[in-house]
């Protein structure tokens, strides 16, 4: 028997997201995904100086507008052919790790583990104690993660000066240069967040995780002392009980642009295309379609650069204001588990080598990234000489074009600009969700959480949590915004036909 479900708002993600499954039989047949809000930063921008980007783009997105702001000045920096000093790059490294910390934190709490005590688990051995510690705003952890988060941002008041909406980060560098006394105050609430990570997410210390190298590794992790009663250790036992290690495969290409650039050219975390063999990123391979988008200007595929944001809200067809971003005409899935996939984390690779690709592989994946991030801050941290400069002033050119590329928690993010005559003529950006929750492309092949859906069992079409975890797995962020809310209540649109 044929059904439909829709879900609108999909709620407990970044912004206005409208999903659609066609079911046949209790299976997904047919997956739609829609971005129902149009931004048109893109439109904005046109006419005005180059550095006014740096005002606006930030606000493209509040939980990850750092990031905004580091592709930003990375495209203005490319397109001003200027430097910045040694201190730059690690400071503001150290803003983008600890906004993706942030990020990462804030999805695995406050997004993606509401769901492990959906009443299909009730009858799970693990159900109570996972009700005790994920139940939003009573759950123990949650006010736990609540104050650590709180902590943290103390980072980027040090180095950013405010977040979010920073404008801490030009082009030639940072202009919220630190001194020795905030580098030691910056330490302290490292260590104070290395205790939350340790006693509560891990139940281990830092170093003892990362060690972990494979499948069989964690295994023996989790019968260690009490790390199976730790957060992450609950999430392990529930995650392969509850089949999460079964659903979510995706397209099974990964993509990263390489995270964190360093003075010398290189960057911390490899640059890379997976499609089962490693190659090179090329970013001239990047092209966006909009077929299925409500969007009008041209057909098939376009580089950034030649891209058009121009809104046809009638447009036969189309189903979302996002575009279709693919690189050499592929699908591809971007964020966590492509970053670490590239970057040839040890751990990762192995898990996706036995399990594939799946909601819990790129939970996992992302908390992994988060640990892995803790420890590079503090060597970053180490490395700043405060008696050095963090800014070189620019020289602003009358033509010119620059790309700006960085990796955002949720993945590869793409600022392209061209100026003409001192003005933006025309300005693009793909965010990683973008990349994520593209509808289909001209050719009829369907975005990466489309793609994802297909084939998934829904148990209960009432209930279809099975979704809710896939979606959640690659932390959607389509814009910034509150849920609409009524007299109280969250209005959340389920239709279940016929």
């Amino acid at each position: 028997m044929k059904k439909t479900i829709k879900i609108s708002p999909f709620n407990r993600v970044e912004g206005d997201l409208e999903i659609k499954v066609e079911l046949e039989d209790g299976k997904v047949r047919e997956a739609y995904a829609s971005g129902v809000m149009f931004r048109g930063f893109e439109r904005l921008l046109k006419g005005r100086d180059p550095i006014d980007a740096l005002v606006f783009t930030c606000r493209i997105c509040g939980i990850c507008s750092a990031s905004h702001s580091a592709a930003c000045s990375n495209a203005l920096r490319d397109a001003f052919e200027t430097k910045m000093p040694a201190n730059a790059y690690l400071a503001r490294n150290i803003i983008l790790a600890t906004e993706v910390l942030l990020n990462h934190l804030t999805h695995f709490y406050l997004f993606f583990a509401v769901d492990l005590v959906n009443k299909k688990y009730l009858g799970s051995s693990a159900n109570r104690e996972l009700t005790q510690r994920f139940t939003p705003f009573e759950g123990s952890s949650y006010s736990k993660v609540i104050k650590a988060r709180a902590n943290l941002l103390g980072v980027l008041g040090l180095f950013a000066g405010k977040w979010p909406n920073t404008l801490a980060l030009q082009p030639g560098g940072t202009t919220r240069p630190v001194n020795l006394s905030e580098i030691i105050r910056a330490k302290g609430i490292l260590v104070e967040f290395q205790n939350f990570l340790e006693q509560d997410l891990l139940g281990s210390r830092i170093e003892r995780w990362l060690e972990n190298k494979n499948l069989q590794d964690i295994d023996f992790w989790m019968g260690e002392n009490d790390h199976q009663n730790s957060d992450l250790g609950f999430f392990i036992r529930s995650a392969r009980r509850f089949g999460l290690d079964k659903i979510g495969k995706g397209p099974g290409k990964f993509l990263s642009s390489g995270g964190y650039h360093l003075p010398d050219g290189s960057t911390w975390l490899k640059s890379g295309y997976f499609d089962g063999e490693f190659k090179p990123f090329d970013e001239g391979k990047i092209t966006e379609d909009i077929k299925y988008s409500w969007l009008k200007g041209y057909k098939g595929g376009r580089h950034p650069y030649e891209g058009v944001t121009e809104p046809d809200v009638d447009k036969p067809g189309a189903y979302s204001w996002a575009k279709s971003p693919r690189y050499s005409g592929n699908v591809v899935e971007v964020g966590p588990l492509a970053r670490m996939i590239n970057d040839r984390d040890c751990l990762v690779l192995d898990l996706v080598g036995d399990l594939g690709p799946s909601v819990y592989t790129r939970v996992l994946a992302r908390l992994h990234e988060g640990v892995r991030l803790l420890k590079q801050l503090k060597i970053w941290l180490e490395e700043i000489n405060p008696s050095q400069p963090f800014y070189i002033k620019p020289e602003k050119p009358k033509e010119a074009k620059g790309t700006g590329l960085t990796e955002a928690a949720r993945g590869m993010l793409g600022h392209w600009i061209t100026i003409e005559k001192g003005k933006i003529e025309n300005y693009q950006v793909i965010t990683p969700t973008t990349w994520n929750v593209s509808p289909r492309d001209s050719h009829g092949n369907p975005g990466a959480v489309e793609e994802a859906l297909i084939s998934t069992s829904v148990e209960d079409e009432k209930n279809p949590v099975e979704i809710a975890h896939i979606i959640r797995s690659y932390d959607p962020c389509l814009f910034c915004t509150v849920h609409v809310l009524k007299m109280n209540k969250q209005v959340v649109t389920f239709e279940l036909t016929p």
